[in-house]
């Protein structure tokens, strides 16, 4: 078999679509089409547009039905109102090609000051090829941001303890269970992915926690995961076992 290197978003769907716990974690997803957007929009009012090949936030649009028609919003700004699916298809796809684009159903994001997150979980093979947690921050949308990237949206870094007690009040034994949870999620998907002939030795795993508490994976970045952030911490823990994570994996 050969490997495969920094698979698309629609080949990283459908793989963990395949298994038979993971796919639990996953929002309802599909290539983009006239008729797709329609039902989505029919069923779950609010989604989101996402190019299958595009990362760090990029063209990210959402888009919503109203009681005149329709609304979307290209990473951070405005709302543009468009009064029919036709015109809102046209806009949305942007001249792409329709298998190129994915349509999404919206997670309902725990927020932080009216500010939705997501989390960044990184994993890392050592210099023995043991895959080992290398840490986790939560990233909190800028303001009038539909996506979670910081340097796309404007927001900022912060520790997951710090997010999910002021999201959601949790303290601090249920916020631990939270991130063995992630943790233990995180593995899964990576194991999955290497049996599966997709070869990585780091890999940053973005999830979201809807207002309910329940865990989705929004995007599995198995090539080039940016690690910046934890940088931006106070506390560098993370941002120094990723680095040495990193060199050990080099040196080996």
């Amino acid at each position: 078999m050969g490997s495969k290197w920094d698979p698309s978003k629609w080949e990283i769907h459908r793989l963990y679509s395949r298994h038979p716990e993971l796919h639990k974690l996953l929002p309802p997803t599909t290539l983009l089409s006239k008729d797709s957007l329609s039902e989505y929009l029919d069923k779950y009012h609010s989604v989101y547009i996402k190019g299958e090949n595009e990362h760090t936030g990029s063209g990210i649009i959402k888009a919503w039905k109203t009681e005149n028609g329709y609304r979307y919003v290209k990473v951070k700004g405005e709302p543009v109102n468009v009064n029919s699916i036709e015109n809102l298809y046209d806009m949305l796809r942007d001249g792409r090609p329709g298998k190129s684009v994915l349509v999404q159903r919206t997670i309902d994001l725990a927020t932080i000051e009216g500010r939705p997150f997501s989390i960044r979980l990184m994993l890392m093979r050592d210099g023995k090829e043991k895959w080992q947690h290398a840490g986790m921050l939560a990233k909190v949308a800028g303001e009038n941001s539909v996506v979670t990237n910081v340097r796309r949206g404007g927001g900022y870094a912060t520790t997951i303890d710090n997010a999910l007690a002021k999201s959601l009040g949790y303290g601090h034994d249920r916020i631990e269970s939270v991130k063995r949870e992630l943790i233990d999620d995180g593995f899964k998907l990576i194991r999955y992915a290497t049996k599966s002939d997709y070869r990585s030795h780091e890999t940053g795993i973005d999830f979201g926690i809807d207002r309910k508490g329940k865990i989705w994976v929004i995007e599995v970045n198995l090539a080039y995961p940016s690690y910046g952030l934890f940088n931006r911490l106070e506390d560098k823990k993370f941002y120094r076992k990723i680095k040495s994570l990193a060199a050990a994996y080099r040196n080996r």
